[in-house]
């Protein structure tokens, strides 16, 4: 019994710890992961018409600043700071499945074999959608000319920059 306390302790605090280092990633870190991380053409299309992406995304409920259904602009700085937000959510969410499953191999509990599918559940959806909007964001600026711009770092928080690209 307290080992699965342990067990759940350490998966909540590894979750933690992920989300903070992912978001003291730079922008300039996450546009290079972009290059490595971008979707093919073949790989959206696979998402459309097996899985039928577009049917069931808008009920996975969207946390953060960023939501496509109520984007705040359209300018070029908007959709890269957007574009390069769902870099850090797709990284976030693999590197929560990576750790949840090293802590599961550790604790080797009986289980274990139901968490794994309930962490892949719950972050899967969240990778595909990241995965299929990204282009078609990238795609918004090669219609308006832009090219990605990457913000300056200024040692502010994430929801200190937020608020003033909102002001603009």
């Amino acid at each position: 019994m307290k080992s699965d306390y342990v067990l759940l302790f350490s998966i909540a605090l590894a979750h933690i710890v992920v989300s903070y280092a992912v978001n003291r990633l730079s922008y300039r870190t996450l546009s290079s992961f972009r290059l490595h991380m971008a979707p093919s053409r073949r790989e959206t299309r696979f998402y459309e018409k097996v899985l039928h992406i577009k049917a069931w995304k808008d009920y996975i409920p969207s946390v953060g600043p960023f939501d496509k259904k109520d984007m705040k602009g359209d300018d070029a700085a908007y959709i890269s700071m957007f574009i390069l937000e769902t870099v850090r959510a797709e990284v976030a969410h693999v590197l929560c499945i990576f750790v949840t499953l090293l802590l599961l191999l550790y604790h080797k509990q009986p289980y274990c074999a139901f968490i794994p599918a309930f962490y892949l559940a719950i972050n899967i959806p969240c990778i595909l959608i990241q995965r299929y909007n990204r282009p078609r964001l990238e795609r918004v600026l090669k219609i308006h000319g832009s090219r990605l711009v990457i913000p300056e770092e200024d040692g502010t928080s994430f929801g200190r920059r937020l608020l003033t690209l909102r002001r603009r």
